[in-house]
Formats: C-alpha cells, sequence, structure tokens
C-alpha cells in the first residue's frame, strides 16, 4: 500500500495530534510490511526538521519519502490519510481518509467576537473535509456520534479507533524529584496538565482549591503546561497550593502521573481525553469531569465530578486524601482500563478504516 500523509502540522505539534500521527505512522508497517509513505511537509523548508523528527521513530524514514505538501497534487496513492483533523491538500488519485479528532474549532466556549469568525470558519473547513473524504477515523463514540449528528455522515462512514498511551507505561518516579524540590512539594500533591483554554475548565479546580483551602485541607496543584495561568490576571495574587511547573517533558509527566495524588482533568470538551488514559497507563489516580467522552475513556476506573461542580470535585479529593485503600483501588482498575489500549490496535483500526476508505472509492 501507497499511503499519502498530509503532515503540514507535525513539526509544530509536539504532543496530542502529532504524537497520536507519529506513533501510528511508527507502528502500521508492523502490520502491513510492504506499506511505503510519501508524507508531506507544510513547505521545503520543513522538510529536514520533520524528517529529523520522524528519524526518532523506527520504521518510518526506511519506507518514507518526505516533500512540501504543494507536491501533493501529482501523488498517485491508494489512500491519502489526514492525522490532524483537516483536508488542506489532496493527491492526484486515492481515497480520502482523515481523523476528524473533535468539532472544538467549530465550537469554542467562547463569546469573543472574533471566536465567532473562527468558529465559522471552521465550520466550513469541516464540512469541506467531510464533503471530500471517502471514510473518516474518530477517537471515540461519542465523538462519532457529534459527527452523525452535526454533518448528517451515516454510521457506516465513520470508524471508532481509539488513541493510546503505551508511551507512559514505565513511569521512573524519581525523575520528578528535582522538578517538586524547585517548586516546595514534599508531600502529596495534585496534578493539572494541558493549555489553558476556557474549555480546560481549571476555573472549577480553583474553586475547589479554595473550598478545601478554606477546611485547611489544600495541598499543592503542580500545574504543567503553557506559562500564563488562566483566571489569573498580571498583578493579582497566586494562591500558595498552585505550583506552575511550565512544559515538561514526557518522563517527566510520567512520573508526575505516578507521584500525584490525583490527576485532576475537569475538561468541559475533549474528543478523546488523553490525559487521562497517560495517567492510568502510568499508574496514577483520576479524577475528572464527566462530560464529553471522559468517562468513554476512564470507564469505572477514575473519580467523577459533574463540570460546574467544585464542591463535588473537593469531595473527591478529599475521598482520596482519607482513604489509602481507595488510592490502591483506583491504581488497580486503571491499569486494567489502560490495558484495554496500545497503539498496535489503534493502528490496526487505521489501516482497517483505511482499506474501507480504498473499498467505498472502487464501488461502482
Amino acid at each position: 500500500m501507497h499511503l499519502a500523509v498530509e503532515a503540514v502540522s507535525l513539526t509544530r505539534n509536539l504532543r496530542g495530534m502529532g504524537r497520536y500521527a507519529r506513533r501510528l505512522l511508527s507502528e502500521m508497517p508492523v502490520l502491513r510490511p510492504e506499506l511505503r509513505y510519501s508524507i508531506f511537509a507544510r513547505n521545503a523548508a520543513d522538510v529536514p526538521p520533520l524528517q529529523e523528527q520522524l528519524a526518532a521513530f523506527a520504521r518510518i524514514m526506511e519506507r518514507a519519502t518526505i516533500l512540501p505538501a504543494g507536491e501533493m497534487s501529482r501523488v498517485h496513492c491508494d489512500a491519502a490519510w489526514y492525522p490532524c483533523n483537516f483536508v488542506t491538500h489532496r493527491p492526484l488519485s486515492g481515497a480520502i481518509v482523515p481523523t476528524v479528532h473533535d468539532l472544538f474549532p467549530m465550537l469554542q466556549l467562547d463569546g469573543r467576537w472574533w471566536k465567532y469568525y473562527k468558529r465559522t470558519r471552521a465550520r466550513i473547513r469541516y464540512g469541506r473535509t467531510l464533503s471530500a473524504a471517502d471514510h473518516v477515523i474518530t477517537g471515540a463514540t461519542k465523538a462519532a456520534a457529534e459527527l452523525r449528528a452535526t454533518f448528517g455522515l451515516p454510521a457506516g462512514s465513520i470508524s471508532v479507533v481509539p488513541h493510546a498511551a503505551d508511551d507512559f507505561r514505565t513511569a521512573d518516579a524519581s525523575l520528578v524529584d528535582a522538578l517538586l524540590a524547585r517548586l516546595d512539594v514534599c508531600g502529596p500533591f495534585l496534578l493539572a496538565v494541558g493549555s489553558q483554554e476556557p474549555r480546560k475548565n481549571l476555573g472549577v479546580l480553583y474553586e475547589a482549591m479554595q473550598w478545601l483551602e478554606a477546611r485547611g485541607r489544600a495541598i499543592p496543584l503542580v500545574l504543567c503546561g503553557p506559562r500564563g495561568i488562566h483566571g489569573f490576571k498580571p498583578g493579582d495574587a497566586v494562591p500558595r497550593w498552585l505550583r506552575h511547573a511550565g512544559f515538561v517533558s514526557d518522563a517527566e509527566l510520567a512520573a508526575l502521573y505516578a507521584r500525584a495524588t490525583a490527576l485532576v482533568f475537569p475538561s468541559r470538551y475533549e474528543g478523546f481525553g488523553l490525559p487521562v488514559l497517560e495517567a492510568m497507563t502510568a499508574g496514577g489516580v483520576v479524577i475528572c469531569s464527566d462530560a464529553s467522552t471522559m468517562s468513554e475513556v476512564g470507564g469505572d476506573a477514575v473519580l467523577y465530578f459533574p463540570p460546574d461542580d467544585a464542591e463535588t470535585l473537593a469531595a473527591q479529593v478529599l475521598r482520596l486524601l482519607d482513604d489509602d485503600q481507595l488510592h490502591g483501588t483506583l491504581v488497580r482498575a486503571g491499569a486494567m482500563q489502560a490495558a484495554h489500549y496500545s497503539w498496535q490496535r489503534s493502528a490496526r483500526g487505521t489501516l482497517e478504516a483505511i482499506d474501507r476508505g480504498i473499498l467505498a472509492t472502487r464501488r461502482p
């Protein structure tokens, strides 16, 4: 099989969708040794960085040609895979199979006028992508239902292929000793990860922390991700319980997942909710909102709370602090839940979805 891959955002996307694309590009040849890739970077200047990035993963570069995206229109292939939501360049021939992770760019929970403009543009892009697609991949059944309800896609045109988090299976907790010492964290702590946009809903976590602090039960909250703290303006007094770690490596993140009292993931909307799976894979405990796809990923192995209910979130934190047996039970349950996911299974499902796309193009 000759697979064209539009990778125009990979050099700038080191986590999330970028991790997803790179891991599948590495795993798919295990199942299809004859597979060869034409991988398309944003432009000629992006070709060397993308080559360097992909060379760190097994089985990709030995079967890949990296080209600028402008050359994609001259390529004949069996199928073109778009791992990052949108179809922007198309091959001369071949099935079109995008992975649409979620519809958040057109649903953004933000009332500012320029966000309305961005939502409108995103809806147009999704419409064009789905009109061009011969088959669509998404990561969760709730995401598939949203695609069907919003764009009227028939059920048979969508494959649900969950992500994985094998990368976090081995967590060396000692890797974060220095980081935690720098942050003045020497006992139990909560962990929050990711960007600080409104849909991540960090405000409810801060409310819960204030509720705990008022009762003398607050523990440090370690926040990993971009600088700047959503909900706090320059000059605001930052609470004593808040520690900002900035960006950390994957190994450090795995260690933080394993060491934390719990990952708290209060997001209102996710296409999959990968941090929930990463934390369970690393041997950690998760408290997350019951919104969107989180319960699909976490199953019965995590503690839930309504995304607007800071008091219930605080009560879940107290349950963990006061019940060591519950913590151990959730670690074991999380490991069992995480065992259902692997990048090899995801690669198999992705190849099967691409096969369906190829078959769709050959039907009379």
